[in-house]
C-alpha cells in the first residue's frame, strides 16, 4: 500500500508511542519492535480494511506494553508496604502510602486543574479521583446524606440506570421531590433512556435547580466541554460537584484504568471526600495510578481532538441512518458519542446482532460486537435491559476510513 486512507490514526499511535518513550526510556525496545510490526502490517496490508485491522491490533499492542510495565514496577512492593519500600511507577513518581486504599493520586488531580476550564471569577475549584464514575457518585451521595439527620429532598433528572439503582440504596436518607423543591438535583446533561436520547444545556439546569443547595452534573456523555461555567456564571456561592468517568473519552481509546473524577465548585469538600474514600476503598490502586501517568490522559488539547472526532461520527451516522424507514434513531440536538436505534417490536431484535455481523464481515468492515463506547474502532451491541424493551447501541470510534464510510452506508440500507 502506499498511501493510507486513515494516516492521522496511524501518527496518533507513532506519538503514542513516543510519548510512553519519553515518560519510561527503558521501554525503547519493545516500542521499537511495535512500531517495526505496525509498519510492516501496514505496508504488506492486502487492502485498506485489513490495514485498519492491523491498525486495532496495534492498538492493544501499544496498550500492553504500557499497562505491562505499570504492573512490573508497581507490583515490586506490597499493598502495605514496609517503610523503605521503593513505591515508584514506571514514570519515576514516588507515592507515599502505608495501605494502597489510602493512595492520595495528588499529582492526578493536580493536573485536573489545567484539564478543565478554569471556572468563572469568584468560585474555587478542586478535583477528586476515585476507582470509577460510580464510585465516585456514591462518594459525593455519602458525603451529602452525611449531613443531615433527616431526609434531604432529591430530585434526579437523568435516566442513567446504575445512578437509579444508587439512589434506591439511600432509601430513607433521600426523598424523591419535584424539582422546585428539591434539597438536592442530580441532573444529566446528555441522556438516554433506550428510546429518547437527548441533551439539557448547563444553563437550563441551573434555571430549573431552583433553591438547591447542592447541584450534582453527571457530564460523562458530554465529555470535556459540558459547559459547566454557564452554570456556575447563573448561580452565587452554591455547592456544585460536576462527575465524569473518566475511562471512555479521556484516555484516548486505550482503557488504561477506570477512574472517576469528582470536581468541586463553591465548596470546600475536597478533604471529607478523600475520607470517604478511604473508608470505603473507592480510591485507585496504585497500579492504576502508574497507568494513568500516560500524559495523554488529562492531555486537554489531545482530549478535545479525540472526543469531537468520535461525537462528528456518530452524528454522521444518525444522520446517514434517518433516511432508513427500518430504522428509529435516537440521537440528541447536542453532541453524543453513540447512536441508539428502535425497531418496530422485540422480535424484531432477534438474530440483529448476528445479522449485522454476517453484512459487515461480507463488506469486510472492520466493525466489532461489543459493549460501551468510545474506542478508536467501531461497535454494536443489542441491549436488553431487564423490565424494557431492546435497543441497539452504535458507538462509532474515532478512526476514519473505509470501515467508517461503510458502516455509514451499511445503516442507510439496513433491513430489519
Amino acid at each position: 500500500m502506499t498511501e493510507l486512507p486513515f494516516e492521522d490514526e496511524h501518527q496518533d499511535l507513532l506519538t503514542l508511542a513516543k510519548m510512553m518513550e519519553a515518560v519510561v526510556p527503558p521501554l525503547a525496545p519493545r516500542l521499537g519492535t511495535w512500531r517495526n510490526h505496525l509498519e510492516n502490517g501496514l505496508g504488506t496490508a492486502s487492502s485498506p480494511f485489513s490495514a485498519e485491522s492491523t491498525l486495532d491490533e496495534a492498538v492493544l499492542a501499544l496498550r500492553h506494553v504500557w499497562l505491562e510495565a505499570a504492573a512490573s514496577s508497581t507490583s515490586k512492593s506490597y499493598r502495605s508496604p514496609s517503610e523503605g519500600e521503593c513505591t515508584i511507577t514506571p514514570a519515576g513518581r514516588f507515592h507515599n502510602f502505608g495501605y494502597e486504599r489510602d493512595l492520595q493520586p495528588t499529582g492526578l488531580e493536580t493536573r485536573c486543574a489545567g484539564f478543565f476550564d478554569p471556572p468563572p471569577q469568584g468560585w474555587t475549584q478542586e478535583h477528586v479521583l476515585f476507582s470509577s464514575g460510580q464510585a465516585a457518585m456514591n462518594a459525593v451521595l455519602t458525603l451529602l446524606s452525611s449531613r443531615q439527620t433527616a431526609s434531604l429532598r432529591l430530585r434526579h433528572d437523568g435516566c442513567y440506570f446504575e445512578t437509579v439503582e444508587l439512589l434506591r440504596l439511600y432509601a430513607g436518607d433521600f426523598e424523591p421531590t419535584l424539582r422546585e423543591s428539591a434539597d438536592i438535583v442530580i441532573a444529566e446533561p446528555t441522556w438516554y433512556d433506550g428510546k429518547t436520547f437527548g441533551t439539557v444545556s448547563l444553563k437550563t439546569i441551573a434555571e430549573q435547580a431552583g433553591h438547591a443547595a447542592s447541584i450534582i452534573v453527571d457530564s460523562t456523555l458530554s465529555g470535556l466541554d459540558d459547559g459547566l461555567n454557564e452554570l456556575l456564571s447563573l448561580h452565587g456561592p452554591k455547592e456544585v460537584f460536576r462527575l465524569h468517568s473518566g475511562l471512555k473519552l479521556f484516555q484516548a481509546g486505550l482503557e488504561l484504568a477506570d477512574v472517576g473524577i469528582v470536581s468541586i465548585y463553591g465548596s470546600a469538600a475536597g478533604d471529607e471526600l478523600r475520607r470517604i474514600r478511604t473508608l470505603q476503598g473507592s480510591g485507585l490502586r496504585f497500579a492504576d495510578v502508574a497507568a494513568l501517568e500516560l500524559p495523554v490522559f488529562l492531555d486537554s488539547a489531545a482530549t478535545r481532538a479525540y472526543e469531537n472526532a468520535i461525537f462528528q461520527h456518530n452524528a454522521a451516522l444518525a444522520q446517514a441512518a434517518r433516511g432508513n424507514p427500518a430504522l428509529k434513531v435516537a440521537y440528541p440536538e447536542g453532541r453524543a458519542p453513540f447512536v441508539i436505534f428502535n425497531l418496530p417490536s422485540t422480535s424484531s431484535f432477534d438474530g440483529l446482532d448476528e445479522k449485522i455481523a454476517a453484512e459487515a464481515a461480507r463488506r469486510s468492515l472492520v466493525f466489532t460486537k461489543g459493549g460501551s463506547f468510545g474506542f478508536r474502532g467501531h461497535r454494536f451491541e443489542t441491549v436488553r435491559p431487564e423490565g424494557k424493551p431492546p435497543f441497539l447501541r452504535v458507538a462509532l470510534g474515532k478512526r476514519k476510513g473505509p470501515s467508517l464510510d461503510g458502516i455509514l452506508e451499511l445503516f442507510r440500507t439496513l433491513a430489519c
